[in-house]
């Protein structure tokens, strides 16, 4: 029982500990050290929840996708008109990546960049990218049923525009976050959205 115990007590210390040590150090000069360091625990205790980089990897790509994902369904079912629901989605990452600052954005980056060969990143990735994509477009369907948005749009391809608006904002934000203003970016693209949807 006290196995179990410290074990619940120290796993999400330690995904907390890989979190934050990833932001700090991004994620290929981050080492189980660093890992260690940040978690408060030894380095031979964090080999128990995980055994190498890759299961650290793995281990994050879970925790990103449950947390974000979680915390943005909540946030966005919670709007009832459907262009606000699209505001809300589009200004998630914002709020998301407040938390960490710009930290998380890189975190991402590394991911999309690591992607190509490593299979669970791969498969996350696009895993969020299609849950992304079939929200925007159920958000769409719905505004064009309900009369809110236009009938000529077509949900499919205005859904992969706003994913890759809010793709290529990241990558913005990551490389110059001292000069790129996110929510102006949103603002601005918002006013051109509102106006192409209107019926």
């Amino acid at each position: 029982m006290a196995r179990k115990k410290k074990w619940d007590t120290r796993r999400p210390q330690s995904i907390k500990g890989l979190l934050d040590a990833v932001v700090e150090k991004g994620l290929h000069n981050c080492n189980m050290s660093d890992v260690a360091k940040a978690a408060g625990v030894s380095r031979g205790a964090l080999h128990y929840y995980f055994k190498d980089k890759n299961e650290m990897i793995s281990t994050l790509v879970a925790h990103l996708r449950d947390t974000n994902f979680m915390k943005f369904r909540d946030t966005v079912s919670e709007v009832e008109d459907y262009f606000g629901q699209l505001k809300e989605s589009l200004w998630f990452p914002v709020k998301a990546f407040g938390e960490q600052k710009v930290g998380l954005a890189k975190v991402w980056i590394e991911l999309w960049g690591i992607a190509a060969y490593h299979p669970d990143v791969h498969d996350f990735i696009l895993e969020a990218q299609t849950n992304l994509r079939k929200h925007f477009m159920k958000i769409i369907n719905d505004g064009i049923k309900a009369g809110s948005f236009r009938s000529d749009v077509d949900p499919q391809s205005l859904a992969s525009v706003l994913l890759a608006t809010l793709e290529g904002l990241i990558v913005q934000w990551h490389f110059a976050p001292d000069t790129f203003s996110f929510p102006k970016a949103l603002m601005a693209f918002e006013a051109l959205l509102e106006q192409n949807l209107q019926p």
